[in-house]
């Protein structure tokens, strides 16, 4: 009982001395500008002529951006392009035949598998053939370039040689794969 007595009025004398030493020790501290800073002068200049003008005699030096037409063809970006158009072009084709052939006979179309048929049976051979490998190159191109890329992956064929070889093994896949399915 008698500690707590004691211990209270002394921790607060402890207080108030440092408080005390603090102010005492922060009123002898000045606070003094360094000697040799200048002091900081605005003026107004014209604001387009500061930006812009040497903006535009910057543009007038530098080069121009490369168009496609100074690179030199190449299997890859020509691939690369034709990969994007194959994938359309199948997703395209896919959602339209599903689309329509669930909407046609709603609309009172004879959209239907005898329709179909019966219309499919009066076209000549040759255009049946023409149009089965037009329908069956992207498709083939599209999953074989897949194929491709999917290996590519595995860090496997990704030297210049191996790119070509890829490249040209796809489009003769492609190629064989499409004129089988055109002959089915």
């Amino acid at each position: 009982m008698f500690a707590p007595r004691i211990a209270t009025p002394l921790r607060n004398v402890g207080r108030v001395q440092a408080s005390a030493m603090a102010k005492t020790a922060f009123a002898k501290t000045r606070v003094m500008a360094p000697v040799g800073i200048r002091i900081l002068s605005t003026s107004q200049n014209n604001q387009k002529e500061v930006t812009v003008a040497p903006l535009i005699e910057q543009r007038k030096n530098r080069p121009l951006s490369p168009h496609l037409t100074i690179y030199q063809p190449q299997i890859t970006w020509y691939m690369s392009g034709f990969h994007r158009f194959a994938g359309g072009a199948v997703a395209t084709g896919f959602y339209a035949g599903a689309i329509g052939y669930a909407v046609a006979p709603m609309v009172g179309l004879g959209f239907d598998a005898a329709a179909i048929t019966s219309v499919i049976a009066t076209v000549p051979v040759a255009a049946k053939v023409a149009a089965k490998f037009i329908i069956a190159y992207p498709f083939a191109f599209h999953c074989f370039n897949g194929i491709r890329h999917l290996i590519w992956d595995t860090t496997r064929f990704m030297s210049i040689k191996g790119v070509y070889q890829t490249g040209y093994t796809v489009l003769g896949l492609s190629a064989v794969t499409s004129i089988a399915l055109a002959a089915i």
